[in-house]
């Protein structure tokens, strides 16, 4: 077509409208719309090529109003379906009132460059959204053909949705997109921020470094290049920080780049498919799976290991999985070596790592003059802050600095005072951290299984493991609200809280608090069965913070 005029001389060959081939679609039984109009559009426009897309990628219209094209409605030479409504404004976001429209069948006269076109965007309720692009035939090309201009403008159109770059992250959460507002999230992350024991830390950047660098030896080995580990332990102690951190480090890469795949939900087994058919499609790629527990199921955990020990070809994925929770997960999936090889655990931080990250707060502060913070408040937060995680240790210091701000807008005049000195209560931070530690603790309550995070009953015994060594005589602690002494009597000599030795004594506990209760340093964790009546004997078994046996104990009857 040279010019505008050629729209209406193509009109005119034919009386027939396409709106009443769209109404009768959609007043009577369907089974494949796009066959059926398609037929339509040929019947209505002989000499035409049709091409049908989804009207979302390619985004025409969108592609046009960026100044890329242009087109004009025409409502002369066809109907139209739409729906028109008031918009509110909004004076926060210098948005005005007025009318908006909603177009259901449009047809458009659509020029791009010195190309014109005929477009129709048709959504088909259920069916989804379309464009069809009407042009007539080029040399050698036919009306079935799919005309060389117009794969050149779906080209052109694609690249501008969908520029080349890096600077997003793929999300799953029932459809995929690139995000370009997680990937910039995931540039604040970095490693220097994350509290975490250094030789971790070197061994998660280490590992996914290596995976990435390592094709050829994988190759040569004769094993597939493909790896997978799951980062456990209670929430809030770093997992998502640690998997943005890694994020961020892959973004830096160049040769090969390395796109990462965030699903955040996935509930079916088609689901999945679609997961592992984009993850193949980009891969070399890490593939995040938050919250395993959550998207690996019953319903899709057999589908789940077929896609990830079929037949097909799952080379250069790296997954990373997380989950509160490691023992809900079937076994299958965390202890099949094929499928995550490693575990990390992510435990509630030592009183070290809780001064670390007093520290990290203590140095965002110094823009602060106002807020008095030495260094010797940070080893004594985190004293008074004994099996708090990483969340709740920035949701003491942000509910401190918010109460803080409260004090002084309401007492400017006094102030609330902070001149230094030698008492730690001379300073306002320390004060009001100790109000917000107590309301937190309140909040968590008086005893709590600090490793899989199910609260205990009150006046209940909670079993502490001090640190057992294969062969050892079984060295324990024990905190109890109703006693400082043990309460279970075995053939192993124990030591009390006070640090004195002898054998426990008192009475077994009803309650099953069972059956895994990890120590405080996510070091070690008893598998024990308290429910037992009096007189019945029972074995525990002492396991490592690997997972591995470390002993067995026999309990006597008491």
């Amino acid at each position: 077509m040279a010019d505008k005029d050629a729209f209406t001389l193509i009109n005119e060959t034919s009386h027939h409208k396409l709106y009443n081939d769209y109404n009768e679609l959609n007043s009577g039984h369907i089974l494949d719309p796009q066959a059926f109009l398609t037929a339509a559009f040929r019947r209505q426009y002989p000499e035409l090529a049709v091409t049908c897309t989804s009207a979302f990628r390619p985004a025409l219209l969108a592609f046009a109003g960026a100044g890329h094209a242009t087109f004009e409605l025409d409502t002369t030479e066809e109907s139209i379906n739409h729906q028109r409504g008031y918009l509110p404004g909004n004076a926060r976001y210098g948005w005005t009132e007025g009318l908006y429209e909603v177009r259901y069948f449009a047809k458009y006269n659509y020029r791009w460059g010195n190309e014109f076109f005929i477009l129709y965007v048709i959504d088909l309720g259920f069916y989804g959204s379309f464009n069809f692009i009407l042009k007539e035939p080029g040399t050698n090309e036919t009306t079935f053909s799919n005309p060389k201009v117009v794969d050149e403008l779906i080209m052109a159109c694609g690249k501008w949705q969908y520029p080349v770059d890096n600077d997003f992250i793929y999300v799953y959460d029932g459809y995929w997109t690139a995000s370009k507002a997680l990937w910039k999230q995931v540039q604040t992350a970095e490693w220097a921020d994350v509290i975490l024991n250094e030789e971790m830390k070197t061994t998660l950047v280490d590992l996914m470094t290596k995976f990435f660098d390592s094709k050829d030896i994988y190759k040569d080995l004769g094993v597939p290049w493909k790896r997978g580990v799951i980062f456990h332990g209670p929430a809030g102690n770093g997992k998502t920080i640690s998997i943005k951190a890694l994020m961020h480090s892959l973004s830096a890469r160049t040769s090969p780049t390395v796109p990462a795949l965030y699903v955040k939900s996935a509930t079916s087994n088609f689901d999945i498919r679609r997961i592992f058919l984009q993850a193949r499609a980009m891969a070399p790629c890490m593939l995040i799976l938050e919250d395993i527990d959550t998207i690996v199921t019953a319903r899709s955990r057999s589908y789940f290991f077929n896609e990830v020990d079929g037949l097909e070809n799952n080379d250069g994925i790296f997954m990373v999985a997380s989950t509160n929770h490691l023992d809900r997960l079937d076994p299958g999936l965390s202890s099949r070596p094929s499928r995550f090889d490693r575990k990390y655990l992510f435990p509630l931080p030592s009183q070290h790592e809780r001064t670390l990250y007093c520290e990290y707060w203590r140095n965002k502060l110094k823009s602060k003059p106002s807020i008095k913070f030495p260094r010797k408040l940070s080893p004594a937060i985190a004293g008074i802050t004994a099996e708090f995680s990483f969340a709740y240790l920035q949701e003491a210091f942000v509910a401190t600095l918010l109460a803080i701000a409260g004090h002084r807008s309401e007492e400017s005049i006094r102030g609330c005072g902070d001149d230094e000195g030698e008492d730690l209560d001379d300073y306002e931070l320390w004060r009001e951290m100790k109000k917000q530690v107590k309301a937190l603790k309140d909040d968590m309550g008086n005893t709590m299984d600090v490793g899989t995070g199910i609260e205990l009953p009150e006046r209940e015994t909670f079993y502490d493991v001090a640190g057992v060594q294969h062969g050892d005589k079984g060295t324990w602690n024990a905190k109890s609200t109703q006693t400082s002494e043990m309460v279970i009597r075995t053939k192993e000599s124990m030591v009390r809280d006070d640090g004195t030795t002898g054998h426990a004594s008192g009475e077994r506990p009803a309650h099953n608090v069972g059956p895994v209760i990890f120590d405080r340093r996510g070091q070690a964790s008893t598998a024990i069965d308290l429910s037992a009546k009096r007189g019945a004997a029972k074995d525990m078994a002492l396991f490592a913070g690997d997972g591995s046996l470390m002993d067995v104990y026999d309990l006597t009857s008491i």
